[in-house]
């Protein structure tokens, strides 16, 4: 017998939690549906501790493209007519990458041993994200594991378009920054104290532009180990404040305040649960489990937070629009599309209709932030070489003067 820990709905929707001992996971399924468990989370656990027998390989990482590489590898094999272990044996014996490899073989081990996929993904948190797991979990439960991961596929694709088009458009200003400031350092330390000699024994004042870059140049020289600790000093207070619940927390939360970039997270937010939502809804999970599931798939501790508050008034009874009105996760538009859906029975096609929406002024947000964030570094990068040029064209020219007279 093998001991499992679970959680889950009861008949009254109330959670419930504890451990039941079966013979393999399918058994301890049945068991708990005979105690009117509507089980949402089952882990084996080691015998005689009580603890679960997670296993994390952090060694396998890859993110978005190794599990894409997977998932396109197993919709082809299981949706041809393999069966879910024979079309991971197979992925396992074929794969060339020693990490993909390594993925195929753990999960081809766990799911003979009994595990469900979304199980065996858990042990690679790098490569499967919350929102794959959760979508995965769904398509087995339901008994539709291809057309779910078939929309997944498509998902993760359009993330990972959106990504590449985000680096590539910040790359541009990414690399005039960094030479602007590689040339402030080199004439702050090395080119003004020369120029400034060379002033000073000429003679003469000194213009007040060349004046201010010569202070900032003999601070930086004299105290650059101080600047450098207090760099480092704010650096590892600021990383050890967000680490905390309320530090990340805040941090969520003031992010969504930023010009643009608010918008932005914003956006993302309505974008990933749209999408998880209505793939779980046509799945066949009910509303319920749905938001069980769909509940940590936001990385913004604020809106995680706002669901779980929208998701125990659900339970509660109240409707999913009035819902998510009261705790702001989506805005007006949003709002109207998940009205329509409720009236009309088909709440996975409105928010569809929602991810669909907000994906394309998702892109077009970030198409402006890349466009301000050129601009606006070219326009400061030129700006210091120009003050930097400026000054010691004018602290020439006022020296010769001096000259001349």
């Amino acid at each position: 017998m093998v001991k499992f820990t679970y959680k889950g709905l009861d008949t009254t929707m109330k959670k419930v939690s504890g451990m039941v001992e079966a013979n393999d996971r399918k058994a301890a399924i049945v068991t708990l549906k005979a105690r009117g468990v509507n089980v949402t989370s089952l882990e084996e656990t080691t015998a005689g501790e009580g603890k679960k027998n997670v296993h994390t390989f952090s060694s396998v990482s890859g993110g978005n493209k190794m599990a894409l590489n997977f998932l396109r590898k197993f919709l082809q094999l299981h949706a041809g007519g393999l069966a879910i272990g024979d079309a991971i044996r197979i992925m396992r014996l074929r794969l060339k990458n020693p990490q993909e490899k390594l993925l195929a073989e753990t999960i081809h081990r766990d799911v003979c041993e009994g595990k469900t996929i979304a199980v065996a993904m858990r042990n690679f948190p790098n490569v499967f994200n919350s929102n794959t797991i959760c979508m995965v979990e769904a398509g087995e439960r339901t008994g539709n594991l291809i057309p779910t991961v078939r929309n997944l596929i498509d998902f993760l694709e359009t993330k990972q378009a959106i990504k590449k088009k985000f680096i590539s458009g910040m790359a541009y200003p990414a690399t005039v920054c960094t030479i602007g400031f590689v040339v402030g350092v080199i004439f702050i330390f090395f080119v003004m104290p020369r120029i400034g000699q060379m002033l000073k024994s000429l003679g003469g004042e000194l213009p007040f532009i060349a004046k201010t870059l010569l202070v900032v140049s003999n601070y930086a020289i004299q105290y650059w180990w101080l600047i450098g600790m207090i760099c480092i000093l704010l650096v590892t207070a600021f990383s050890l404040y967000v680490h905390t619940a309320t530090g990340r927390f805040n941090l969520d939360k003031w992010s969504l305040k930023i010009p643009l970039i608010g918008s932005i997270i914003k956006e993302n937010f309505y974008c990933q649960t749209a999408n998880l939502m209505s793939t779980l809804l046509g799945s066949g999970i009910n509303t319920t489990e749905a938001m069980i599931l769909a509940e940590n798939a936001s990385g913004n501790l604020y809106f995680r937070e706002r669901f779980i508050e929208a998701k125990k008034m659900i339970l509660d009874g109240v409707s999913v629009t009035q819902a998510f009105e009261r705790q702001g996760i989506f805005p007006d538009l949003g709002l109207d599309l998940l009205s329509v859906g409720e009236n009309t029975g088909d709440l996975a096609s409105s928010l569809q209709e929602v991810f669909k929406i907000y994906h394309g002024t998702l892109l077009d947000h970030l198409k402006l932030l890349t466009t301000a964030v050129t601009t606006l570094s070219m326009g400061l990068a030129f700006a210091f070489v120009g003050v930097l040029a400026f000054s010691v064209v004018l602290s020439v020219l006022k020296m010769t003067s001096s000259i001349k007279m």
